[in-house]
């Protein structure tokens, strides 16, 4: 059922639809169309965003491809995408036959991706896949060493995810990802977070709807601990990641070819690596 899922990802997944990107259309539904439209008229209405700033679906579609750009230019053919949501990712990206590509969420959530998918002719195909595997699991206690091959690199992305979490949390996910690269041998690690000291703060109208955000996602709410860019570096670093990276939408918006360029978004992506072919940073 829908109403197992969290507003986010049926926000998120609306999003895509709307940025027209490839296999959005699989996942779409009337109720994430009704939370987006009234999502979109709750934040304008809060004022959430500073003078110049973009509504949030330019910010989740900035983040979304800017992600899609780094696996494109990694080259690397197997993905783990952790949380992966409603996220048309895997199904777009495992139209390649020489990719292996495994989701990982929530039962309730792959078992709702499932039925999406079952719903077309071309969801059907894309659930047939060989390479795409959609695996239910809790991050916090889920092996993901058997979605790793020996010796071929691995490409790790945790979309929507780091906002989430706290200090401890973060670090508890970067070296359980770290300790990936021991088996691939070479890994690289994406994901998304704005820190604190780059967010706008909320009015009170935003303190409401973060509220309400909390309730529909089981008591979660953004953590704000995160305080700079450096210091996110700085956790990854002492990880033991490498070549490690921040990445802010406006400073390769139009390098990238990402959509709508010309909105600025405070989207930024850490990407890093791990293993026998990353250098010290």
């Amino acid at each position: 059922m829908e109403g197992d899922l969290s507003v986010t990802a049926l926000y998120t997944s609306q999003v895509w639809s709307w940025g027209g990107l490839a296999c959005a259309e699989l996942f779409a539904t009337t109720e994430a169309k009704r939370v987006y439209d009234v999502t979109n008229a709750a934040l304008a209405a809060a004022s959430m965003f500073k003078r110049g700033g973009s509504p949030l679906r330019y910010a989740l579609l900035h983040r979304h491809t800017m992600i899609d750009h780094l696996l494109r230019a990694s080259g690397v053919r197997r993905v783990v995408e952790l949380a992966a949501g409603l996220s048309r990712r895997g199904a777009a990206v495992s139209a390649d036959a020489g990719v292996d590509y495994t989701e990982i969420d929530l039962p309730r959530v792959i078992a709702r991706k499932r039925e999406l998918l079952e719903r077309t002719t071309e969801g059907r195909a894309v659930l047939a896949r060989p390479g795409l595997h959609l695996i239910d699991g809790d991050l916090e206690t889920v092996a993901l060493e058997p979605f790793v091959a020996a010796g071929e690199p691995v490409f790790v992305i945790a979309e929507g995810l780091l906002m989430y979490l706290a200090a401890e949390a973060r670090r508890s996910l970067f070296a359980k990802v770290r300790a990936l690269a021991e088996r691939a041998g070479e890994l690289r690690f994406v994901f998304d977070l704005v820190p604190q000291s780059e967010e706008p703060a909320p009015g009170a109208v935003g303190r409401a709807l973060e509220a309400a955000m909390k309730r529909f996602t089981g008591g979660r709410t953004f953590e704000r601990d995160a305080r700079t860019r450096e210091a996110v570096l700085g956790e990854l670093r002492g990880a033991g990641f490498s070549d490690c990276e921040a990445i802010g939408a406006g400073s390769v918006a139009r390098a990238w070819q990402l959509p709508h360029p010309d909105q600025q978004t405070n989207t930024v992506v850490f990407t890093s690596r791990a293993g026998s072919r990353s250098t010290r940073s």
